[in-house]
Order: structure tokens, then sequence, then C-alpha cells
């Protein structure tokens, strides 16, 4: 019995030497990033100027910002000023309808000129019922553009997207579009599985080794999308943490909670309860 001790104390330390090596090599805090929509809403809401907003959010312990690349260099220099990391850009490239040519060149433009590396691209919504052959074609673009992004470094992601329409709805539809472009990479939303009926970590086991950006969502209910702060709904947050700690994920937790009636107040939670979620893994593993 004492030999049986002795070897569960040891294989516990382990684990947890294990986990603390991860942790060390990721950061001593989680890397905790913002949609600047989100500051947008805390400088309406709370009258407060983009600066003055940007700066409380600093202020939390966020660091990095997802921007869109469509946003005025200004605000961009603003961020800059204020010592923000670049955690993701996001384009809109409606491939559904073409190649088009000019999104392509003004997100790659962007990206260049700013020095973003992650780039989230929001495919465009498919017809009802739409064919296998545009489905098809909708994936080749993609894939098309996933190449030319990689000539300059930059790593090509798609979410799964809240709407039945999407490209990359659920599981299924990512593992089609993956398929065609091997480089493609994912961002998680945890909101977003949820939406589409599917089980959160489920999906992160199966889309783990692909995942190079992660948005921490929330939800009241399965059937109930109301933003909520990160940690208060049915989203097992500790869970999803763990195990990308585990798995040696070193990326970005981005927080989203679009339609927050205070959206200060939503942040500032979501960030405390982010931090304490990751403590808790160190914790918990002794």
């Amino acid at each position: 019995m004492m030999k049986r001790d002795i070897l569960t104390q040891l294989q516990r330390s382990l684990a947890f030497a294990t986990l603390l090596c991860l942790v060390l090599q990721t950061g001593a805090q989680p890397r905790i990033s913002i949609f600047f929509d989100h500051v947008g809403d805390i400088s309406r809401q709370e009258k407060l100027s983009l600066t003055q907003a940007a700066q409380r959010v600093k202020q939390l312990g966020i660091e990095g910002i997802d921007v869109r690349v469509s946003m005025p260099e200004e605000q961009l220099q603003m961020l800059d000023s204020l010592g923000f990391e670049h955690a993701c850009a996001i384009a809109d490239i409606d491939f559904v309808n073409g190649h088009q040519p000019q999104a392509v060149r003004q997100a790659l433009d962007f990206m260049h000129r700013h020095h973003y590396t992650r780039l989230l691209v929001i495919p465009g919504l498919l017809p009802q019922n739409a064919s296998p052959e545009l489905v098809e074609k909708v994936c080749q673009r993609v894939a098309g553009f996933v190449k030319e992004a990689a000539k300059e470094n930059i790593d090509v992601m798609v979410e799964d997207y809240d709407n039945p329409r999407s490209p990359c709805y659920n599981t299924a539809t990512l593992d089609h579009l993956f398929a065609a472009s091997p480089p493609l990479c994912h961002v998680f939303d945890t909101g977003n599985y949820l939406f589409c009926g599917e089980d959160v970590m489920t999906a992160l086991h199966h889309f783990r080794e692909r995942i190079h950006h992660v948005h921490l969502k929330d939800r009241k209910a399965k059937h109930d999308y109301a933003s909520l702060p990160v940690g208060t709904g049915i989203v097992p947050l500790q869970d999803v943490i763990s195990e990308l700690i585990r798995s040696g994920y070193d990326g970005w937790f981005c927080v989203e909670h679009f339609g927050a009636p205070s959206m200060l107040q939503y942040v500032t939670q979501s960030v405390a309860n982010i931090k304490a979620a990751w403590k808790a893994n160190i914790i918990l593993s002794k």
C-alpha cells in the first residue's frame, strides 16, 4: 500500500511539473485579447474617448487586439501607441461569390503594412440548399487564398461561424474546408459549437492540432444565445483552458460578447474568470 501511495504521489508530481512547464512556456498569465469592436462599445456606453476606453481595457490585463482589416489608420496607430500586441486581423472575403481579388489584396496589404501574422477570414454565406459544386468552388477559392497568404508568412484561419449557411458552420463543413486546404488553421469559438448543436470539448479534441486562436464566448443555454461574461454560462471554461494548456497551446484567448448591455462590466468579469480558470489548472494539478 505504501509503495502504491508513493507511486501515486510521484505521478501527480510529474503531471504537475509537466503542466507547470507548459504554463511557464506560454507565460505566467494567459494571453488575453479583445475585439476592437468591444472597445468601441465601451467608448459609447461609458462616454469615453476610444483612447480612454482602450486604456481601461489595457488596465484589466488585456494585451492583444483583434482588428478588422478595414480599420482607419489613426485607430491602429492609437492601439500601437498604447502597446497592444497584434493578436489577430479579421477580413470578410466573400468567396461564395467569386475569387474577390480586390478584397484579397486589401487583406494581404493590411497584414504586410501592420505586421499581423494571423488572419481570420469570413468566407461569405452560401445560398439555401447550395449545390455540392458551389461548396467545392468555395473550398478551392479559400485554398488558393491560403497558398497566396503563405508566401507572405501569414496564417489564414476560419472559425466555426454561427450561421447554418456558412461554409464553416460545424465540424463537417470545417473538415471539408480543411481537406481542401491542409495548411488552413482554425479559430476555435466556444459558443458557436453550442450554436450548431455540437459538444465543445469533442470539437476541441477533434481540431486541437489546427487551433491557432481562440474566441472565448459563453452561452446562457443551448437555445439561448444571449451574451454573457465568459465563465458564467454553460461553456466549460475550466475544461477548455485546461485542455489547451495541456496540449501546449500558446496563443491568444479573445473575449467575445457582442451585444453586451454593459461591455466594460462584462469584459472585467470575463478577464477575472479566465485568469481564475488559468490559475486553478495549476492548483488542481498538485
